[in-house]
């Protein structure tokens, strides 16, 4: 997740969809629905992770879940060719 900016312009694109729009004219809805069915992410260190979801969720309801964002190094996965046993683990 790094810094988190990628995963925050990607919520803001998915939020401003017309076809969002749409199915979710509620903000607080659609933006809950883009947090918890479809973005997600990985962090290697606790500072990370705490930098990435302060900046992804700022003040939001705690009522979002954070479920789809993981304390996890994912290079030692991705280096021994286990990357979607790992994925797989954490959103199934």
């Amino acid at each position: 997740m790094k810094s988190g900016l990628y995963i925050a312009e990607l919520v803001k694109r998915l939020y401003n969809s017309e076809g969002l729009k749409d199915a979710f004219p509620n903000p607080e809805d659609r933006l809950k629905h883009i947090l918890e069915n479809q973005v997600y992410g990985f962090a290697p260190s606790e500072i990370i992770y705490n930098i990435s979801t302060n900046f992804i969720f700022g003040n939001l309801s705690q009522d979002i879940s954070r479920k789809n964002f993981v304390l996890e190094d994912t290079i030692p996965a991705a280096k021994e060719g286990r990357i979607q046993k790992l994925v797989d683990r954490y959103f199934g």
